[in-house]
């Protein structure tokens, strides 16, 4: 059973604990009962924290059922007091005392969230947000405490416990004060935490106004005097989609140019990985027209977007698609790119994609850099490289629609496991599935979960135990991924508050080099992986298999730089001829179909070099796809950049302003 399952298994058993709770405590008040609603109670009280402590994704179900935190409290307390109300006389003490300390804390509860509500809508009314670029000169406070701050509304809804223990002990012992001091507790540790964010909220309010803001950071921008920008805009914002920019950074670092990010939605900031380029982030047009960048000349696009208009229309600036990988996919030739200047393509590939596309983009803007993110990747020794022969399986996902559904992961993804695990030759899988795979479509889940369950079977059945669940690693990269997410903190959370952001990003990749190693370390050589976490990344798992097997997607076009033996599916049934002519990728693959027949070509490739049809055409396609290896793809990509800024200077000098003249 995979990881994922079992967490999803675990959370519904704990959500039906908590449900089954609120019906013992109804069924206390109707009995009536103390003994079981204090049982009920207890359980409530501890399904919650459980729920949370493992984040489980029972709570948004939960909340869309109108059974949220918040409504769970406040049903617990009615109870509390039908109870009350049940049990001893509706005027007596307790239930006098429980409504005020309940009303009160209740109040309490409003007035922390609404000051921490003020704080975040005020601060997100802040034009921008940056990174490595010297602002101390506005004197932005920082916000109040991170305690004080998250999660603040679990919080101060469990303040209610001292009083509720009280009122439930009181009614045992008949003994009022233990109401009254739970009371006292509960209210006077509420006024303590409203008491306690007040001053920090206060600091936090203490803003420049935007006109001060912008002026301040069109001055460091004039000292940094950003000459190439990286533009990102996104409506989805999540980890998942931020691999279009990360993917880019190690290589506008290494640029001749002076780079800059730019970003459009502050939820962005948390997923773009450690870089020592500087960062704007400028959620309004009205601002980002306002930013001032006099020496800009060129702004590189990794996706299309809608706000990308917002940047498009600075006339001095020549804008260029690079995209973010490079498949036979219609998103990798797409006719909206007629609006940039140029279009940066790997190869040759790249370029045929476009100029199918007729009177879209003409051939003099479309230039080909290669890709310079796989510099790292290790090339084909004509032999296997790993101690066990390893095929990496790397679907792609199902997509926005099931009109452009590509996986192979729902109509054939179990069987290609299955043969693969039943082949005479021992053969190691690595099943690296695209990030979104199951997001959209409940089908490709479930095979998703399939296939998890078929690799850890084989794994518990060679080796007695589920190794990719190895406690002792799991806590080393625990500790590792504690380190990295510690280094990313900024602000007020930060452990590393005097880090440079040079320093900050070498501590970052040194450590996930470290938990890489460890990852591969950790597992027999013989044992199946399925990498569903950042770590190892995908080239990492490229560079420890000896075949690929995928879809038609910018992870085979990726792969064919290595020249190792790899197979596509064809879903379509198309004859191979004419898949071949329509997907430029499976030029030099081989070919699988649902019923995974031509699996048994592809591994002989793997097992039998000298078998293997298709070396030749492979080292053809990596010229076609990527271009030559000679100059290599990052002096490719940095000399597009510093050709197509020239040529920008030359459109539009820089216009200095006037120095005053001397009088005598």
């Amino acid at each position: 059973m995979g990881k994922q399952h079992r967490q999803a298994l675990l959370g519904i058993l704990i959500s039906s604990a908590l449900v089954l709770s609120f019906v013992v405590m109804m069924a206390a008040v109707v009995i009536p009962s103390l003994p079981v609603f204090v049982y009920g109670a207890a359980v409530s009280y501890l399904a919650d924290l459980l729920l949370h402590s493992a984040q489980s994704s029972t709570l948004d179900r939960l909340r869309d059922s109108r059974f949220g935190l918040t409504m769970r409290f406040l049903i617990r307390q009615f109870l509390l007091l039908a109870l009350c109300g049940s049990i001893a006389d509706i005027d007596s003490f307790v239930v006098k005392i429980t409504t005020v300390g309940l009303l009160l804390l209740f109040v309490l509860q409003l007035a922390y969230g609404g000051v921490l509500k003020h704080v975040r809508s005020t601060r997100a009314a802040l034009p921008f947000t940056t990174r490595a670029l010297d602002l101390d000169a506005l004197d932005i406070r920082r916000m109040p405490h991170p305690f004080l701050m998250s999660k603040h509304v679990r919080k101060m809804l469990h303040l209610d416990i001292p009083l509720v223990g009280g009122a439930l002990i009181t009614m045992v012992t008949d003994d009022w004060r233990y109401v009254g001091f739970g009371g006292i507790i509960t209210v006077w540790v509420a006024c303590v935490a409203v008491l306690a964010v007040l001053p920090g909220a206060r600091n936090a309010l203490i803003l420049p106004t935007p006109d001060e803001a912008i002026d301040e950071l069109n001055r460091q921008l004039g000292i940094y005097r950003p000459q190439i920008a990286l533009y990102f805009t996104f409506a989805a914002v999540s980890r998942d989609f931020m691999y279009q920019v990360n993917m880019w950074l190690e290589s506008l670092e290494s640029l001749d140019l002076r780079p800059i990010i730019v970003l459009r939605e502050r939820a962005t900031l948390r997923f773009l990985d450690a870089t020592s380029v500087p960062v704007i982030c400028v959620p309004k047009a009205e601002y980002l027209a306002r930013v001032e960048m006099p020496e800009l000349r060129v702004t590189l696009y990794p996706g299309n977007a809608g706000k990308n208009v917002h940047m498009l229309q600075r006339a001095e600036v020549k804008h260029v698609f690079i995209g973010h990988g490079d498949s036979d996919k219609l998103a990798s030739s797409n006719r909206v790119s007629k609006v940039f200047d140029e279009i940066w393509v790997a190869g040759r590939a790249g370029r045929d994609r476009y100029e199918r596309i007729k009177h879209a983009v003409n051939a003099h803007e479309i230039v080909e850099v290669g890709r310079p993110q796989l510099m790292s990747l290790s090339r084909w020794t004509g032999s296997v490289s790993n101690k066990v022969p390893t095929v990496i399986y790397a679907p792609t996902w199902e997509g926005w629609t099931d009109d452009a559904c590509y996986t192979s992961v729902i109509p054939a993804g179990e069987k290609l496991v299955q043969a693969l695990l039943s082949h005479e030759q021992r053969i190691r899988v690595i099943y690296k599935p695209h990030p979104l795979t199951g997001t959209r479509s409940p089908t490709a889940a479930a095979a998703h979960r399939r296939i998890i369950a078929l690799l850890q079977a084989d794994n518990a059945e060679r080796f007695g135990r589920n190794v990719m669940d190895s406690k002792s690693a799991a806590r080393k990269l625990a500790r590792i991924d504690k380190r990295i997410a510690e280094l990313s903190e900024r602000g007020v959370r930060s452990k590393y508050p005097d880090l440079t952001e040079e320093e900050r990003t070498a501590r970052v990749r040194r450590s996930r080099n470290q938990a890489e190693a460890l990852y591969w370390n950790a597992i027999p050589d013989e044992a199946h992986h399925v990498v569903t976490e950042r770590v190892p990344s995908l080239y990492d798992c490229f560079n420890h298999s000896d075949l690929l097997i995928g879809d038609m997607s910018s992870v085979v076009s990726d792969f064919v730089a290595t020249r190792k033996p790899y197979a596509i599916f064809n879903l379509d049934g198309l004859p191979d001829d004419e898949f071949r002519n329509e997907q430029r990728t499976a030029y030099a693959s081989y070919l699988l179909d649902i019923d995974c027949n031509g699996l048994n070509d592809a591994l002989n490739a793997l097992l039998f070099p000298e078998h293997d049809v298709m070396a030749p055409y492979r080292e053809q396609l990596k010229d076609y796809l990527l271009g030559a290896d000679y100059p290599p793809s990052t002096v490719r990509f940095n000399n597009a950049a510093n050709s197509l800024y020239a040529r920008g200077l030359d459109d539009f000098p820089i216009e200095y302003p006037e120095q005053p003249q001397l009088t005598a």
